[in-house]
């Protein structure tokens, strides 16, 4: 698996042209400038220099007429983000938080939020890590579980494998065929990888229970990733409707985790 993988850093996801509000407005100004642009914070400003920021909650039951300075938050470590933070320091980050600030002295050079996981590198950066773990699942089957198609413990629909079959067919016919598991669905790869000891253990999963669960939240980022479908689809945590930043964090240590099971040959 030595190969290069696209890096995704806070910096590549943030959104780089920074609006401010500016100290001398009103909360009414504030809060109306934030719901027109779609914004949920913002840093607030002196001339060029922040001087911490507000969020459009905090501004709904203070009267129109205050200083948005008033009422203004310091920007604290706490609210900053390294501009060089890896994608996993990232999603992490998100998760605990819905935003953060990009900066250095004096100056703010990016905001970075939830929303931004739906955007290009967030995308480009997840199929490069995708596509290598289910080659990596492809290789470790055809050493594992060469007979995979007639391994009755393997819960494998007639259709499912007919549709294997009729791809690799095609593929012989154009004389550019590989093995009849490199014509197996995503889905497919993870029943097989939970249904065979040697393959889960080698991913690195206590039982096969625990790899069909993991899996499958895989399979949904992939099956987002790969239709270019919303990556998240609810800013919120807990327990709501959509996939959360939640979801996507635990596919992606997931990912992770399998990637360096299968490369290092150490679960």
């Amino acid at each position: 698996m030595d190969r290069d993988l696209y890096q995704c850093t806070a910096g590549d996801l943030a959104t780089k042209s920074v609006d401010t509000i500016p100290a001398e407005w009103s909360v009414e100004q504030g809060r109306e400038w934030l719901s027109e642009n779609g914004y949920d914070v913002s840093p607030v400003v002196e001339g060029e220099q922040p001087v911490g920021f507000v969020a459009i909650e905090d501004l709904l039951d203070v009267p129109d007429s205050a200083s948005v300075f008033e009422h203004r938050n310091p920007i604290t470590l706490e609210e900053i983000i390294s501009t060089d933070a890896d994608f996993g320091s990232s999603l992490s980050a998100l998760y605990d938080e819905g935003f953060y600030f990009l900066g250095g002295r004096n100056q703010v050079t990016g905001v970075l939020t939830r929303a931004d996981l739906n955007t290009s590198p967030a995308y480009i950066h997840l199929y490069d890590r995708l596509s290598l773990l289910e080659e990596s699942l492809r290789d470790l089957i055809t050493a594992e579980a060469p007979d995979w198609k007639d391994n009755s413990e393997i819960d494998l629909y007639r259709d499912e494998i007919r549709d294997i079959e009729r791809r690799y067919q095609q593929a012989e016919s154009a004389n550019i065929a590989l093995e009849e598991i490199h014509y197996a669905q995503f889905s497919t790869l993870a029943k097989i990888i939970a249904a065979v000891e040697p393959c889960w253990r080698a991913c690195g999963f206590s039982n096969g229970d625990v790899a069909e669960r993991d899996i499958s939240d895989v399979t949904d980022v992939r099956n987002a990733v790969a239709h270019s479908n919303l990556l998240i689809e609810n800013t919120g945590q807990g327990l709501m409707e959509g996939r959360t930043v939640a979801t996507v964090l635990d596919a992606y240590e997931t990912i992770e985790a399998c990637i360096e099971a299968l490369d290092t040959g150490s679960p």
